[in-house]
């Protein structure tokens, strides 16, 4: 079981499996499946950074906060015995208050999965050096991970992607994003289309799971094409990346993980994150997980290295969760004050 769940994980065209554990499937016939799916989730917040400088916001007060409520629907339609299409729409709202903003158009997409051939997906959805590589440390309610890619850089978005056949526990993740120069200025600069890629390398072997990764993260600030989605990263381009996850008990398992950027952008801010090792352990102690990480980041200034931590627990009474967790930024600088982020919270999926 859970070398087939760290499988999943990097699969780009199974990429709704995490999201719809409690999905009610609303049509199945003639080979078409179509399920719904969500959650509400709330939090209260205290602490956190502060900026004191005079006039900024106060923004480490408590609050009670909307969470990443969203719906959703999943469907899929068997073409064979091994080819089918698949599809997902998600969708994410506030619902903490009364409110007239539009809802955020989150994860949509299409493709073919094939066990043979392997998965092709055509549209938004995380990247595949997040879903590969940083993804084990994707644990946190809130606030407590800190990686270069959590899934939008370079992805979500005018994007296709291609993942092999599992072979032997190998399995292959490529993708590229489309960057369009329409609607710049013609002649003011270069503005041709120009695309993003980002690869991964997966492995799992009975409780062992190895990945590396790579997203080009493209600077495209000197030209008129922009990105359509997520973004790259600010601070440099050439996302690199390893992590190892393993299962030593039945309820244990441990990981590691280490970032770097390849290059720096031109003005980056000094304070943006150059190198980050990651060391994290998740527990589950029967009615939930105890789940704790700590990480080394060095930056792209001369600036000290920092550690931030966090901590979190949760309690879950299928289909409901409460959760706690405490994350340390560990920032520094002036006018900052850094005091420990608390999050607790209740969730229910659906």
């Amino acid at each position: 079981m859970f070398k087939k769940s760290l499988i999943a994980t990097a699969v780009v065209g199974a990429l709704s499996a995490s999201a719809v554990a409690q999905a009610a499937t609303v049509y199945d016939q003639d080979g078409t499946k179509v399920d719904i799916y969500g959650r509400i989730n709330y939090m209260i917040t205290s602490g956190g950074t502060q900026d004191l400088t005079p006039g900024a916001d106060k923004t480490s007060g408590s609050e009670f906060q909307n969470n990443g409520s969203r719906f959703g629907f999943r469907a899929s339609h068997e073409l064979n015995s091994d080819l089918s299409a698949f599809a997902r729409m998600e969708f994410r709202f506030n619902a903490d208050e009364v409110n007239r903003d539009a809802m955020q158009v989150r994860n949509s997409f299409l493709g073919l999965k094939s066990q043979q051939l392997g998965t092709l997906t055509i549209g938004n959805f995380d990247s595949v050096y997040k879903e590969a590589v940083t993804g084990v440390f994707d644990n946190y309610e809130n606030e407590g991970w800190v990686t270069h890619d959590g899934g939008s850089t370079s992805s979500r978005g005018d994007t296709v992607a291609y993942a092999t056949p599992v072979f032997n526990g190998l399995q292959g993740h490529v993708q590229v994003k489309h960057i369009s120069g329409n609607d710049a200025t013609v002649g003011a600069q270069d503005n041709s289309s120009t695309t993003s890629t980002a690869a991964a390398v997966t492995y799992s072997w009975e409780n062992l799971y190895l990945a590396a990764g790579y997203n080009q993260s493209k600077d495209v600030s000197d030209r008129g094409a922009t990105y359509g989605g997520g973004s790259n990263n600010a601070a440099g381009e050439d996302i690199w990346g390893i992590s190892a996850q393993y299962k030593f008990l039945p309820n244990f398992s441990a990981r590691v993980m280490y970032e770097e950027l390849g290059s720096v952008n031109e003005g980056a801010s000094a304070s943006a994150k150059k190198e980050i090792f990651g060391l994290g352990a998740t527990f589950n102690y029967g009615q939930g997980n105890l789940y704790a990480d700590v990480y080394d980041v060095s930056y792209v200034g001369d600036i000290s290295s920092s550690n931030p931590w966090a901590i979190g627990v949760d309690y879950r009474f299928s289909p409901m969760r409460v959760y706690a967790e405490i994350f340390d930024e560990d920032a520094s600088g002036e006018n900052i004050d850094d005091s420990l982020l608390y999050t607790v919270g209740i969730r229910y999926d659906f």
